[in-house]
């Protein structure tokens, strides 16, 4: 019997709140032993960027890591440094939108002196550099075949910087993997394969006349409806609220919650219809039909946690 077992802290557990991840760039005893520099001559004393865009107007640090060697752009160091394109980044993933919004509102926009510097609460570079020259087009770049460790370090990321599309090329890996998980009779890579499989599957999970056999096919795609009736319930649920009460904040504060959902809904072309009940007193919603099963889970997460 195959089990098809959710990670930690997923995709059950999303809720409708805003997910802002904290950064810390140093600790407090390195704060006390350190002299104090400015974040960008300290990240710069410390090794070049590597250069994902070269006239990137970005250069995204990561907090302190193990010492890496990144191909060629990046001596080992304390912080990984990418020098990266802020528009791309804005296309490509949801969060990294936000926190660029964040640190223009904050001051930290580009100058004609240089890029800005950002932090990204991210603790993999090598995984990182895999998604940002996803992101920049430079395929040249990418690994031909990932290893199952980097896998699941990709599907996690994806979830976390929200940018399912550019990642869509490792489709055709997960099936590999989950192929030898039931050629090989290894639960542990079973269990973590198809449960990537379900999270990025957009519809029925498709072999590609790979020897998976029926029964593992029909638990992705039992697990898959699952999940997305369950998100389904939960956006309905939350329209409703805002539609006929109770009133969350005040009826002016709920108007502007249901307009900003309508127009992320529009935003990510998730479609709904409205049965509406009307008198000259009052009116209320009776039914909601949202239609969520062209997206994979992950997308729809990532959705209901902006």
């Amino acid at each position: 019997q195959y089990d098809l077992v959710p990670r930690k802290e997923s995709l059950h557990e999303a809720n409708f709140q805003l997910s802002t991840p904290s950064t810390s760039i140093t600790s407090n005893q390195d704060q006390e032993t350190r002299p104090k520099l400015p974040v960008a001559m300290a990240t710069y004393l410390l090794h070049p960027p590597y250069h994902v865009d070269p006239d990137g107007d970005v250069l995204l640090f990561t907090p302190k890591t193990p010492l890496i060697d990144i191909h060629k752009g990046n001596v080992p160091g304390n912080y990984a440094r990418f020098q990266v394109s802020s528009k791309n980044l804005a296309l490509a993933s949801g969060y990294l939108k936000r926190t660029l919004k964040s640190c223009w509102a904050e001051g930290h926009a580009p100058s004609t002196k240089g890029s800005a510097e950002i932090p990204v609460n991210y603790w993999k570079p090598d995984i990182l550099l895999i998604i940002l020259n996803l992101i920049h087009g430079r395929l040249r770049q990418i690994p031909l075949r990932l290893s199952l460790p980097q896998l699941s370090d990709i599907a996690v990321a994806t979830d976390y910087f929200q940018c399912h599309e550019v990642v869509e090329v490792f489709a055709e890996d997960t099936k590999t993997w989950v192929m030898i998980s039931c050629v090989f009779k290894s639960p542990d890579i079973f269990k973590q394969t198809t449960r990537i499989a379900m999270e990025q599957a957009t519809g029925p999970f498709d072999t590609s006349n790979l020897p998976i056999p029926k029964s593992v096919k029909d638990a992705i795609d039992q697990a898959r409806q699952e999940c997305v009736e369950k998100f389904e319930l939960m956006i309905k649920e939350h329209m409703s609220k805002l539609f006929n009460g109770p009133t969350y904040c005040s009826a002016k504060c709920d108007a502007t919650q249901l307009a900003l959902f309508f127009i992320k809904m529009m935003k990510k072309e998730i479609s709904y219809s409205l049965d509406m009940a009307c008198s000259s007193e009052s009116s209320h919603v009776r039914s909601i039909t949202v239609d969520i099963w062209g997206h994979s889970p992950e997308f729809i997460h990532s959705m209901i946690k902006e």
